[in-house]
Formats: C-alpha cells, structure tokens, sequence
C-alpha cells in the first residue's frame, strides 16, 4: 500500500516558528514532526510515500533526501501554485495506481492505520475519513454518521450554533484512486470544501471511521507546546530519541548535566545540552541539540530548540525558543512569550506576557518589551569562488569571518573527526590558521595542525592520518594580488566538491552549527615531521636509488623561498645538485645554466604546478605539461580522466599504454579522482610531479629533450573573451541553437567537433569572461577557430 504525506503547510497560525521553516519541520522533543508520522506509516508497512511540498521544500527535502535513511522511499511533488489539498495529491496521481493513504505532515498522532484500511476495503468504500473525538470542534470538519459508518453530514469548522456532532474529520483518509478523476489537474480543489460534498451529492459511498488514540493538528503555538506535554506524558505512542535516564527525564547523547542542577521531571535534554550548576529545569521543559543553560537560570515549562543559550541567573516561564537563539544574564520570559532563530536578547531584559519577536531581532539589555517585534529579512552572498574561499586580509577575510566559516565547516563533520590543517608563512596565513583551529574544535572536531608548510604536505598528510577534510591557508601568488586564500580538501586531500561548498555555506549563512558542551572540544595535535614524512612517501614512489646514481643537476626557478629547504631536501636525497633561481615567472636561463643543468624547472609559489624548460622548445606550455602528466600517470594507473581541453591525440596515446580512458571536466578534482586514493598523484602536487619525471629520465636513461619528444606536437590557441554575467546564458543559448547539427560534447562548456580540429566554449565560473580554447591540424587552423567562436560570443552579446 501506498500513502501521500501532505507536507505543504505554511503553519502561518505558529509564526514565528515556522518563517523560516515549512510546519511538517517543526521539531518535536528533537524530531520534525514529519519524521513521527514517517514511522507511523512505516510500523504498519508503508514505505511506499508520495510527499506534496509547497512552502520551503528545500528544507523537507534536505533532511530526508529520499526516505532510506529512514527506511523508507520517499517521491516529492511540489505544487508551484496553491492547489488545495486534493489538487496536491493528484499531483501525484501518476504514483497512485492502488488504494492509498492521505495524511497530514503536521499533525501527530498514533492511531492504528491498519484498522482504518481494514474499515475502508469492508465497505468497499470509494473514501474513508479517520475520525476522533474532540471537547471543542469549532476548528475542525464536523462529520456525522449513520451506524453503518456512511457519512451523511459534513460541516467544516462550524459555529457552536452549527455544531451537531464532537466528531471530527483528522485529515487521514483512505482513497481509492478514481476519486482523483472527479476533478481536473491543476484545479484548486479541497478535500474537505469541495471533494467530499461532490461525493456526497452523487451518493458515492464515503465513510468515515472512528479512531481510538491520540491526534493533534498542531494548529497554533499553544498545541504545539501541549503536543509536547502530552509527550512527555506518555500519551501519545512513538520512539523518542533521547534515553530515559530517571523518572520522565529523557537525555539525548553527550549531555552534560552539573551534580548541583535541579531537574524535576517530565523533562527532555536534547543531545549535546549542557545543565549548569544550580540551574533548575521544571516539569515540561524541553531542551534541543547543543543548548547551554548556564548557572542559576530556570526553565519552566518551556521548549527550548537547537544551540540556544540561556546565561546566568535568566528565567524562562511558559516561553518558545526557536534556534540559535541567545539569551542574556537575568532576563525574564514570561507566560506564551515566542522568540524566533537567531535573535539577541540582551542581558537584564524583560519580555512580557504573549509577546512574539520575529527572527534575526535584538533586544537591548534592560528593556522592558510589551510588544511583539515584527521580522526582517535575511540575506548572505556566496562565500566560495574559483580556488576556495578569497578576500583581502582584515577587509574581506576578518578573523571574526574566519572563525564563523571554520565553525560552519566543522559543523558539518561528525563529532570527534579530525581536520588536517596547514598554512604558508604569511603573518596573516598564521593567524587565519590559529583562528580555524579555534573554530573547529568549539565544534567538537578534532585539528592535526601541520605549521607552516606547503600544500601538498598537508593534503598528504591528510591521506595519511585518515582525516576527515584538510584546510590550507595561503596569500595569493605575486606581489600583485593580496588575497589569502582558504582552500578546502576532502579526506583524498582533493580539492571538496560543489555539495560540500553548498553544505559549508548553508551551516554559514544559516548559522546552523555545533555548539557541544565545552568539555566535548576537539583536542589539538601539532604535527611533528609532517615535511620529512611526505619527503618519504615520494622517494617510495620512485626508484631512489636508480636517480640516485644519475647525480643530476637540477635548476629551480620559484620566488617562493619557503618552498626552497623542502624541495632541497628531495633533491639531496635523490642525489641531485640542485640550484635555485628567485623568479615569478618562467624566465630563460642563462646559456651556462642551460649547458650544464640536466633539468630546469619552474615551480609556482604554491608548489601545486611545475614547467618544464627544454632548450629546442623553450618552457613547455601548460597543455604540454597536461600531457605529460597524463603520460606519467598511465605508468600508475589504469584509469585515466583526460580533460576536455586536452589535445585529442591524448587520448589513442593512453589507451596504446593500456589505460582506459575517459573525457572529465576541466578541475583538478577530476582528474584526482580517476587516480583513485593513491597516497600521491603528479596533478596538483609540483614536487612529485618533479620526482617523477627525474624517475622517467633515469629509467629510460633519457635527456629532457628526449622525453620532451615523447609527446607528439599539436596546435593549440586560447582566448579570453569578455561578457557580462547576465549575458552569459544567451549566448549559450545561440551557441547551441546555431550548433545543433555539428557534433558537440556538453560536459563541461560547449566543445564543438570539426573535420580538422575542435574549439571548447567555456563559461567562467565567477568571471564575466569566456575562455575559448582550440585545436587544429595547423596553428593558423587553431586560430581561425578560436577567432571565429570569440567574434560569436561578442556578437551575440549585442543582440
């Protein structure tokens, strides 16, 4: 059997609880009140839902994704314009091909749904209403029956005048499918107004059951706290999440309770809460995830939800705390009080009886507030760009900044995971990495802090140690750009993927974070030896000994002088001579240093790229050494992702060697991942890479000119080419509409295949700019081609 859970609700009668958050979504004693009737239906094997969402889907759909985790399968419709509550479930008409169950997201109860069923197939009913009894039914569907259980009276949300029954419709109805054929798709239509009347009047047979057990609708604030009361209580039979430590008092994992706090049952302490010293919870008070009740503060009554805290000596009474709120030293919360996400009530303050603050609003210490506060809006920018997270030092990229990005990050690891972290000996790198460190383990993760280092030293060591994410710390190369840089790595030590920026900026701009109690923060490890330990793992990878017995001369040309002990110390070890030439960019070297040197190579600053010097071609170019590396690779590996802009001959190249090869798109992380977990990978990684080729020299007893022939010529031309951003989807748009006969590859850009040669189309990702890259049978061909998609790209901008 199937069911549909209506999960649209605004919840407007709960606000400000639900303005940033969709009614099923409302917890309850830690749980979204969806996720009770989740289990509900599963208990009475149902694992087949249709889920209608309307009001912030996004958020119903981010926490049970698609069901499994709650053993589960769970299909969304999502109604783009109000459709009533029948319009909404024939939304999903295509997924309801048996009898099904229709129930509401909001409400919670625990009836028996498998009598219900049974009701309905006896009386070969075409509908069934669930019904339970109320004291006072002026907001509900008034239902009356004949013996037999056929509805003969419906009235929705009578007067006392229009009363004739305390039966009520619950909003759970069991429906044979050619019900949704009385009414059209995308007809506002109502279960309740106008689909039951219509049956009804053509003496369709509707019937409605009586329920035993417990339901509330949750209609406005007070049953929603009552729902927990009742909870609490035991009315109502469902699983809840925290563990019975004494008499009615449920403590979730990880709370800290002082030995001189007074807590009176019933009561709920959600996972990760601290109960400070002399503190007192009353009867019916609920705490959420990672709150702080600091010493002498009294809760009453009152539900308090994720990562509050509640300072010395306040009293809360009868009130609703949303997340992330914060709450002063010797406030007062009087009876029905509401306070929404993230807002400041100052110390000493006063909020009086019934009064409702919206979200994101600061009360100042000592006020006496007699009136609800009305909400704002809330808004942030995107935090991540092309190379991680960027900003000029103390303007764009304040400590203050960090530390709340580094606190995001960490919220969105497990407890007790380990981060490796590293930075270059920039001043400012030093204290953005001190502050990183700060903010991860407030959050209960634990730091491996490599120092001062290089990159790949600490995604190695990441790899290494087993971490669940590395983070590394840099000023922007050249004198010219002053940005620092934070780069985020996942547990390969590849660069994090879109989900994890998306992830990371959610916990930021939403300021959804862990706050463990203090004695649950991440311990900190300075790594000892994280250079010499790296230094180790490349000479395993390579035939040492064999470069050994060349003794090559080798010139390195970087600015970066922090990189040069390192790369002397493999280069000692691999028995080289190495001399070092202080430059920004490839720069020719002098007619002695090209006779005499076996290899020069230039590294960047942050010894992720390395080029190549040959005498006969001068610095090889970036698709040159692309190739090489490609080349280099296949001699590990059998899988191989070759970029889109990579020359095409690459390809045949590899798969002569015996690689299976594929096309990826133009990222570092691509191309990581084909290599699978190796502990070191020649892409993104300047010394390995720079080992490597030393061990190809040996092992074929090769000069640079000699493997430099390895790699066939080809002719490649790229450009750049201007474009406001709110331009750029028109001209992809003209682009395939003008190519839609040739043949083009879409995964990453716009490549398009011609006779002799191909040109890729490529959006920058943050940049109002395109890149055009091309290749051709000749360079005049490369360039006519490039030329040619360039002076497209401008023209369709005018149009």
């Amino acid at each position: 059997m199937k069911a549909v859970i209506m999960a649209g609700g605004k919840g407007t009668r709960l606000r400000p609880i639900t303005c940033h958050l969709p009614k099923p979504m409302v917890p309850l004693l830690e749980k979204p009140c969806m996720e009770y009737i989740i289990e509900l239906l599963k208990r009475h094997g149902i694992t087949e839902i249709a889920v209608t969402v309307q009001y912030l889907p996004q958020a119903i759909q981010n926490y049970f994704g698609d069901g499994s985790e709650f053993g589960v399968k769970l299909h969304y419709f999502e109604e783009t314009v109000p459709l009533g509550t029948a319009g909404s479930v024939k939304n999903a008409e295509s997924f309801l091909d048996e009898t099904f169950l229709v129930i509401s997201g909001d409400a919670l109860t625990d009836f028996d749904l498998g009598q219900a069923v049974a009701f309905h197939k006896e009386k070969q009913a075409l509908g069934t209403l669930v019904l339970t009894k109320v004291e006072v039914p002026l907001e509900y569907g008034v239902v009356m029956t004949r013996e037999d259980g056929r509805i003969v009276r419906f009235l929705e949300k009578p007067s006392w005048s229009e009363v004739f029954s305390d039966t009520v419709n619950t909003g759970i109805y069991v429906l044979e499918p050619e019900i949704l054929k009385l009414f059209r798709k995308n007809q506002n239509f109502d279960f309740s107004k106008d689909l039951f009347p219509l049956m009804m009047a053509n003496q369709l047979p509707l019937y409605g059951y009586v329920a035993d057990g417990y339901w509330s609708d949750i209609g406005n604030i007070e049953q929603y706290k009552q729902a927990q009361i009742d909870m609490l209580d035991g009315r109502v039979r469902i699983s809840l999440r925290g563990k019975q430590m004494a008499h009615n008092i449920w403590v979730g994992e990880g709370v800290n309770i002082h030995p001189d706090a007074e807590i009176n049952g019933p009561v709920y302490i959600g996972e990760g809460s601290s109960v400070g010293e002399k503190a007192k919870l009353r009867p019916y008070s609920v705490l959420g995830r990672f709150t702080r009740i600091e010493k002498g503060s009294v809760i009453e009554r009152s539900m308090v939800w994720d990562r509050a805290f509640i300072d010395q000596a306040a009293s809360l009474c009868g009130t609703l705390l949303c997340d992330d709120v914060q709450i002063g030293a010797g406030t007062e919360l009087h009876e029905g009080t509401v306070v929404g996400e993230k807002c400041r009530i100052g110390q000493m303050a006063v909020i009086k009886p019934g009064v409702k603050i919206w979200p994101q609003k600061t009360v100042a210490e000592r006020t006496i507030q007699h009136s609800s506060l009305i909400h704002g809006a809330f808004a942030g920018a995107r935090l991540f760009s092309e190379g991680g997270i960027k900003g000029i030092p103390n303007v764009e990229l304040t400590p203050e900044k960090v530390c709340k990005i580094s606190v995001a990050y960490g919220s969105c690891f497990k407890s007790h995971s380990t981060v490796t972290i590293g930075s270059d000996d920039h001043p400012y790198s030093r204290i953005l990495r001190k502050t990183v460190v700060s903010g991860l383990m407030a959050t209960g993760v634990h730091v491996r802090d490599a120092g001062e280092t290089l990159s790949p030293v600490v995604r190695y060591d990441a790899r290494r140690s087993h971490s669940s994410g590395a983070v590394y710390i840099k000023k922007g190369p050249g004198s010219e750009d002053k940005r620092m840089y934070i780069q985020f790595y996942d547990a390969n030590g590849w660069p994090i993927d879109s989900g994890w920026e998306r992830k990371i900026e959610h916990a930021y701009l939403q300021e959804d974070f862990s706050r463990p109690d203090p004695y649950a923060a991440g311990y900190y490890d300075p790594v000892a030896n994280a250079d010499i330990l790296y230094i180790d793992e490349v000479l395993k990878r390579v035939n040492a000994e064999r470069i050994r017995k060349r003794m090559y001369r080798v010139d390195v040309h970087c600015n970066n002088t922090r990189a040069w002990p390192l790369v002397k110390q493999l280069l000692d070890r691999l028995g080289c001579d190495v001399h070092f030439w202080s430059s920004t960019e490839p720069q020719e070297p002098g007619l002695t240093d090209r006779a005499e040197a076996d290899l020069v190579v230039f590294l960047k600053e942050d010894v992720e790229a390395l080029r190549v010097y040959s005498a006969e071609k001068g610095w090889l170019s970036r698709e040159e050494m692309l190739v090489l590396q490609l080349l280099l690779s296949a001699k590990e590996q059998t899988r191989i992702a070759v970029p889109v802009h990579a020359p095409s001959h690459v390809k045949s190249l590899l798969e002569q060697k015996g690689a299976k090869v594929h096309t990826a798109k133009a990222s570092i992380r691509s191309l990581l991942e084909a290599g699978g977990e190796k502990p070191l990978q020649v892409f993104g990684d300047g010394l390995y890479l720079l080992a490597s080729i030393l061990d190809e020299l040996s092992a074929g007893q090769w000069s640079v000119p000699q493997l430099i022939k390895s790699i066939p010529a080809f002719y490649m031309v790229s450009e750049r080419v201007e474009c406001p951003i709110e331009a750029k989807g028109k001209v992809m748009r003209r682009l395939m509409e003008e190519i839609k006969e040739q043949p083009v590859e879409l995964l990453d850009g716009i490549k398009v295949f011609t006779e002799d040669g191909w040109a890729l189309i490529l959006p920058d990702s943050e940049k109002a700019l395109f890149k055009v890259i091309a290749q051709g049978k000749t360079p005049d061909r490369a360039g006519e081609l490039t030329s040619f998609y360039k002076n497209k790209i401008i023209s369709y901008q005018q149009i």
